[in-house]
């Protein structure tokens, strides 16, 4: 996986948020399997809690590779693109866990796509979040839980050239 520069990470979920970022080859498929841990290193019961996750293409730019990472801006894609829902599976609430299941087929992408190419510089970019929304449980009220995402997708200079 990439390195992402701190500058780019908060860029993309402010200074103390978490974030799951990656770099994708073109027509990849992947998983995070997760677990939400309480302060005391236990798993959280999800068994009142929802859990969604959505992401949206965007615009990356100058875009280079540093020592302490890839840098670059994020800003909004034109035209503004509809959110993407990705699938969440094996939820197993008594252990906090889950899967984020990544799919590129299902984003839209296709091989044309000039940002495919394998000598691009700013490759295609998708952000978004993971949502954990606990319902509310008397004395406590609603909570919802963030974790950001933001993928790179490149050319593997085989499928897309």
């Amino acid at each position: 996986m990439a390195l992402f520069s701190k500058n780019v990470i908060t860029q993309v979920s402010g200074f103390d948020n978490p974030l799951i970022t990656g770099e994708l080859v073109y027509n990849q498929r992947w998983y995070w399997n997760l677990t939400i841990l309480d302060s005391a290193g236990l798993p959280v019961n999800l068994s009142t809690a929802t859990v969604t996750a959505d992401i949206a293409r965007r615009q990356i730019s100058n875009l280079i590779d540093t020592r302490n990472g890839l840098s670059f801006d994020v800003s909004n894609y034109t035209p503004v693109p509809t959110a993407i829902n990705l699938t969440i599976s094996n939820k197993v609430n008594a252990a906090g866990s889950f899967t984020l299941v990544i799919d590129d087929t299902a984003w839209g992408l296709i091989a044309s796509d000039p940002q495919l190419k394998i000598d691009e510089n700013n490759p295609v970019c998708f952000t978004g979040k993971i949502k954990i929304a606990f319902a509310a449980n008397t004395p406590t009220p609603a909570e919802d839980n963030i974790i950001f995402l933001m993928f790179l997708v490149r050319s593997d200079g085989v499928t897309v050239l």
